[in-house]
């Protein structure tokens, strides 16, 4: 059970964290961490010729070759910036969010500033929406050159919202004969255009305004050809300017704005909740998110010291943008996922068919994603290596994302390894990717932050106060512990250390080495060794490390060396958070610790039996082969084969010591070294290559895991 504070604490957090930057695979677009609710986006086009809504610019896709994008500064919580230069429609937009606390997560602000790049007269045409997923209302006005939303959902309870665009901002100028012989509206600095979609749709926004602008567009080139006779070509603000459409009949749950630009502009996006001590007036926007550039620049030297260590201005600004571009791509995804109730097939088992894969219960799931324009979604092997930089930044943050990753686990202690939740999600994944087995596993990363906040919190009981473990560890100099606390830390890791338990249940049932190799049964779970399953010729998906070289072909004789140190690290990480994690030392967690240390001992014996190669000095995968002196006629069938290593130097080899296996007295490590400083094999002057440049399979194929270096 948490105590008051500690559910207090948690409470803030939610509301802190319930609005924000939340769709990811936007160039910006927000929404709370609520199903089915209030969502945002940005979108604009250059309006220079007659396909112009053709290349609408919203979700973030390689294809619209923007020369910028990202976020040069976002803290996680109440402010970010990012600069996004498109030249193809001739248009640079720089957007500013902040945040205010109150009931309901509070109110935020969005200011979007830039300019036209070119002096094109026909101008940028500007977007902003407001969409309802669920349950709620909205009525859209459009007056005195500001657009206003009032709406309430059952969640967010009564909310205001206002677009305003800057008073000096220029319009395109439609020529006299259009006004005045044609009557076509002349071009207001905002208009507005309320529309009544499936629910399930909103998402699918550009596609709707696109078609009413296809729409408004026909009609004015056919009135104009009507009375003029001309053919074209026709002013793109003539034809794409929308005129304020906001029908009387209730139930419009998708709202746009459009402003048409030229020049320099500007216009502010308000959100405000019913809070009166959570107003935003739009002149304090630009002090508020000024202060909060400051603050932001302060903190990130206090955590990172990147100047004090000596790296030069652009250097630090580089790091500043990692950080915040990798904030910036937390996204909170809601909906069902494909999943199959049945394992899929291994390569070797031929064409047997299973169930077709069904539509889970719908779940959510807050998290950071890889690439925002090719992989706005969770995937499970890059979330642990993110939160290693999240978690010194903000605990609190970082535990919310893992948190919710550890409520996706199913009662086996599965997680699927892809999270790909609802329609919008699908959308951007072929179909052959899009279902999740239930025998696939992936890399537990998860335990990185994991382990690393448990070291914290050791470090917090053992000198009483987290602050004074501060000064013993300069690991822990985040400000952002400091807010976690040591006893709401110790909390969550005990709750961690549930699922971590059952993940490890699940690795050792679904992963497990089908050919036992002698042994007691005490050592059976050891001395299985493991075997990543979903193997094709080339590819091991599940593994992480996709087109690695392997043995070939694929069989379930097969035992791999990173796999079996993964659940070897399981076991350390995971006794390690039952015994620290609420801070004690007492005769119960010593005897604990005492039976881990043991238990790791006999991982680290079978690591060597199964997978070390005392000729090639190296750690290596296993394999099973038809013994060459085998007679099918004279010999037993059960001695056919024999277990052979497959070695490949680089990554896979390197496991037991890049996850703290091999102890720093081992002979093996003198070897492992030698091999990673050898510029004939894995060193370069940039990083260690994945794979050996002496390996036959070395830049062969995609090339994605075959000498790219991926550590420096």
């Amino acid at each position: 059970m948490r105590s008051a504070e500690t559910n207090s604490t948690r409470s803030v957090l939610e509301s802190d964290l319930l609005w924000g930057t939340y769709r990811p695979n936007l160039y910006f677009g927000t929404r709370p961490r609520l199903p089915d609710s209030l969502l945002s986006g940005l979108m604009w086009f250059g309006l220079s010729g007659q396909r112009s809504p053709e290349s609408i610019r919203h979700s973030c896709e390689l294809g619209d070759n923007l020369g910028e994008y990202g976020y040069a500064r976002h803290n996680g919580r109440d402010f970010g910036e990012q600069t996004m230069l498109d030249t193809d429609q001739g248009v640079e937009i720089k957007s500013e969010f902040i945040k205010v606390p109150g009931e309901n997560g509070g109110s935020w602000a969005a200011r979007f500033s830039g300019r036209a790049l070119t002096e094109d007269p026909d101008g940028i045409s500007l977007m902003y929406y407001f969409g309802l997923e669920g349950d709620g209302a909205m009525k859209m006005s459009v007056l005195d050159d500001m657009l206003t939303i009032k709406g309430k959902t059952p969640e967010l309870g009564r909310f205001n919202i206002r677009i305003v665009p800057a008073q000096d901002n220029e319009t395109p100028q439609l020529p006299e004969a259009l006004r005045k012989e044609i009557g076509i509206s002349s071009i207001n600095k905002i208009s507005g255009v309320a529309l009544m979609v499936p629910k399930t749709d909103v998402w699918r926004a550009k596609d709707f305004i696109s078609q009413k602008m296809l729409t408004s567009a026909r009609a004015r080139m056919l009135k104009i050809i009507k009375h003029t006779g001309s053919k074209g070509p026709f002013p793109g603000h003539a034809l794409f300017g929308l005129d304020t459409d906001i029908p009387k009949k209730k139930g419009k749950n998708l709202m746009f704005a459009q402003m048409v630009v030229q020049g320099e502009f500007s216009f502010d996006v308000i959100y405000e909740c019913a809070d009166e001590t959570a107003k935003i007036d739009h002149e304090s926007i630009g002090s508020i998110a000024s202060n909060k550039r400051k603050e932001f620049d302060a903190r990130f030297e206090s955590v990172f010291g990147l100047h004090g260590k000596g790296f030069s201005d652009p250097e630090v600004e580089m790091a500043r943008n990692a950080l915040s571009s990798l904030i910036g791509g937390i996204g909170y995804f809601y909906g069902s996922g494909l999943v199959s109730k049945e394992p899929k097939p291994e390569y070797y088992q031929g064409g047997i068919r299973i169930a077709e894969p069904e539509l889970s219960a719908p779940y959510s799931l807050f998290a950071a994603t890889p690439s925002r324009p090719f992989f706005p979604r969770g995937f499970l092997w890059d979330e642990g290596f993110q939160q290693l930089v999240l978690g010194h930044w903000d605990s609190d943050l970082s535990m919310e994302i893992l948190r919710s990753w550890f409520r996706t686990m199913d009662g086996d202690g599965w997680i699927a390894r892809e999270q790909i939740l609802g329609e919008e999600a699908r959308s951007k994944v072929p179909k052959e990717f899009q279902v999740q087995y239930p025998n696939f596993a992936n890399p537990p990363t998860l335990l990185f932050p994991l382990e690393m906040f448990s070291s914290w919190a050791r470090a917090a009981n053992a000198s009483q106060s987290l602050e004074a473990a501060n000064n013993v560890n300069d690991d822990i100099q985040d400000a952002s512990t400091t807010d976690h606390g040591s006893k709401a830390m110790r909390k969550d890791l005990g709750e961690m250390a549930v699922y971590v338990s059952r993940m490890l249940e699940f690795f050792h049932k679904t992963q497990a080495g089908e050919i036992p190799v002698s042994g007691s049964e005490q050592r059976m779970n050891a001395a299985h060794g493991f075997r990543w399953r979903g193997r094709t010729m080339d590819h091991t998906l599940t593994s992480g490390i996709d087109d690695y070289p392997r043995a070939r072909p694929p069989s379930a004789g097969e035992l791999h060396v990173d796999l079996y140190s993964w659940v070897a690290y399981m076991e350390i990480v995971n006794s390690d958070i039952a015994v620290y994690a609420d801070g004690s030392v007492n005769a119960t967690n010593k005897k604990a610790a005492a039976l881990s240390d043991s238990k790791t001992e006999t991982y680290l014996h079978w690591l060597d039996e199964l997978h070390w190669n005392e000729d090639e000095h190296m750690y290596c995968d296993v394999t099973e082969h038809v013994r060459d002196d085998y007679d099918e006629l004279e010999d037993d069938e059960s001695t056919a084969t024999e277990r052979v290593f497959v070695c490949h130097r680089g990554y896979i080899s390197l496991f037991p010591v890049l996850l703290g296996l091999v102890p720093p007295g081992s002979a093996k490590l003198g070897h492992i070294l030698d091999m990673v400083e050898d510029p004939d094999e894995l060193w370069t002057d940039y990083g260690i290559r994945s794979l050996s440049k002496s390996d036959q399979y070395y830049g062969k194929g995609e090339d994605y895991w075959r000498g790219p270096i991926w550590i420096n």
